[in-house]
């Protein structure tokens, strides 16, 4: 469909530039309050099944090529943050070997059963939840302004929209859509969470001046 083609392609166009505001954000300010490495950890691992998944079902690689594109800059800040802060490098390591054996697995598996793959979406699920649940906490409890990049989470809500409507009315797929709403939902919470947090603060600051 010709309306799904654009969808698709303006919400690859987007992911290329999703996450740039962040990384720039995090060097301008050197800082990576309310920022999580488990979050980029858990992401690494979902969007790696979900890729993998993608591919084995088939599926034109614009409706997953935004995964793909988060992948590679979710790398970036994750050196980003490793660099600026060491807490957690055993941590970063699990997740890195954690997606790297998910991948393995998948192409090593000539034809991978519909249960294993189903299974595998319900981790990615799982991480997924994981990933959210650690920017809603990080920010939460974040004591200055958040060094989060707020627009962001716009462009994933239109790209997680556009990845439901594709599931639904063109891929059949119950699972991603599933996951695609589930996505949805939080990423406007995580967003609302954050405006009203630098909100807060902001008044904070002008309150004791």
């Amino acid at each position: 469909m010709v309306v799904g083609e654009l969808f698709r392609a303006s919400c690859m166009v987007l992911a290329l530039v999703a996450q740039v505001p962040q990384i720039l954000r995090i060097v301008k300010g050197w800082s990576v309050a309310g920022l999580s490495f488990n979050a980029y950890i858990f992401d690494l691992c979902s969007l790696t099944i979900k890729i993998l998944y993608n591919y084995r079902q088939g599926y034109d690689f614009l409706s997953y090529s935004p995964s793909v594109i988060y992948v590679i800059q979710g790398y970036a800040i994750i050196l980003l943050l490793l660099w600026l802060d060491r807490r957690n490098r055993t941590l970063t390591k699990l997740g890195l070997v954690g997606a790297v054996a998910s991948c393995l697995f998948l192409l090593n598996s000539e034809s991978p059963s519909i249960d294993t793959l189903t299974t595998l979406m319900k981790c990615a699920l799982l991480f997924s939840l994981a990933n959210k649940a650690s920017h809603i906490h990080s920010i939460t409890r974040c004591k200055v302004k958040p060094a989060v990049d707020a627009a962001q989470w716009i462009i994933y809500t239109y790209i997680s929209m556009v990845g439901l409507y594709t599931a639904v009315w063109e891929q059949r797929d119950s699972v991603l859509a599933s996951q695609h709403l589930l996505t949805s939902s939080l990423n406007i919470l995580i967003f609302t969470l954050l405006q009203r947090k630098r909100a807060t603060l902001t008044v904070n600051e002008d309150k004791t001046k």
